[in-house]
């Protein structure tokens, strides 16, 4: 009767322990989505602010272009949108394109955001 009783008290151990271990798997998976959720919303919300620094860099340099016939002088940092910080990483241009590069970080996230513009044929 002894050993019965034993053996009734280590199956409940296991299954207690087994128990903890699927909640703290649970949890753990829980808060890796979380993490994970975060991430991207922060990643969405730094990528939103480069894609407008971009497109109004590319609409600038495109109403410089339709102007005076030329591209205008590389462009100045964009200035920073709330909290997103932003960095212009690179101006290149030839005689029919200018290019724009932006960098965005927004709590930890980084964005880069890349347009073209092309000239009129």
């Amino acid at each position: 009767m002894t050993n019965r009783r034993g053996l009734v008290l280590v199956g409940v151990l296991f299954l207690t322990l087994a128990t903890w271990m699927l909640l703290a798997a649970m949890l753990t998976t829980a808060f890796l989505h979380y993490r994970l959720a975060l991430g991207a919303e922060r990643g969405a919300v730094a990528g939103a602010a480069a894609e407008r620094a971009v497109a109004e860099a590319l609409a600038a340099a495109g109403e410089a272009r339709a102007a005076g016939g030329a591209w205008p002088a590389p462009a100045t940092t964009p200035s920073d949108v709330a909290a997103c910080g932003l960095e212009l990483v690179e101006v290149a241009q030839g005689d029919d394109w200018y290019r724009v590069r932006v960098q965005a970080g927004f709590e930890g996230a980084i964005a880069w955001r890349e347009g073209t513009a092309h000239a009129a044929p």
